[in-house]
């Protein structure tokens, strides 16, 4: 039986600039959210960050931002990969240079061989060429956020071992598609403001109510299942080790 009955809502992909307050974090209320960001130097403040209980920072190199693109390296990448528990938002989009994009992808996969972290992935429009370069680079943490793909794809993604974080501006069609335990849920704030309902980090209570009624059970037993897919990549990928203890303990008790 788990000792946190009532679990804290889970955002596994949202938005969050580095120099947030005490206070504003405080209004997000009760949650844990995975903070990705755009590029290297986001991901340099985040170090900077102390006490967050609750967000859990990455660093990341979005194919759709040149600057992004522009000021990656290996040797950062390799840097900050080797101090947070988060890699994103990396990826490829239908924007900008196929072949630029994949470098960079291709080199943030590279630097997170070995090291325990999530791996949070955008595929806007390009989701073939996203499943090909995580073949070449595999990763026990790997997560596809909103993907759009293909039955075929969504599959031999799954057999690739990636799970992949959803939100409620998906259509049931798509979600469908996807495994209910490599399912985990995300806002994608503040871009899924506008369509996925999410009014802030942390806010998923839609994206639950959408896939329980599509699994049919309750919101709260499919909190659980996202939980529990999370504690299940999470001590595949080593992940685990380096999130905030209170993380790790609701995670360790599921």
């Amino acid at each position: 039986m788990s000792l946190y009955p009532d679990l804290p809502r889970l955002d596994c992909h949202a938005h969050i600039a580095p120099d947030v307050t005490t206070e504003q974090v405080r209004r997000l209320g009760d949650c844990v959210v995975f903070a990705v960001s755009r590029t290297l130097d986001e991901g340099y403040a985040a170090l900077r960050r102390r006490n967050d209980d609750r967000l859990i920072w990455g660093w990341g190199a979005h194919p759709a931002v040149p600057e992004a693109l522009d000021t990656f390296t290996p040797e950062r990448a390799a840097t900050l990969t080797g101090r947070l528990p988060l890699v994103g938002e990396i990826g490829l989009d239908r924007r900008g240079s196929k072949e630029r994009q994949t470098e960079v992808f291709a080199a943030a996969l590279q630097a997170a061989q070995g090291q325990p972290v999530l791996i949070s992935v955008h595929s806007t429009g390009r989701t073939a060429a996203v499943i090909d370069t995580v073949r070449a680079h595999p990763h026990p943490g790997l997560v596809l956020h909103w993907f759009l793909g293909t039955p075929t794809e969504v599959a031999a993604a799954a057999a690739a071992g990636c799970y992949f974080s959803v939100n409620a501006a998906m259509p049931i069609d798509v979600l469908r598609r996807i495994p209910q335990d490599r399912m985990l849920p995300e806002t994608d704030f503040p871009a899924g403001r506008r369509t996925g309902g999410g009014r802030m980090p942390g806010d998923t209570e839609q994206v639950e109510v959408k896939v329980a009624d599509l699994l049919s059970m309750t919101p709260s037993h499919v909190r659980q299942i996202f939980w529990k897919n999370l504690r299940d990549i999470s001590v595949a990928s080593g992940a685990l080790e380096r999130y905030p203890e209170l993380v790790a303990d609701i995670l360790l008790t599921l």
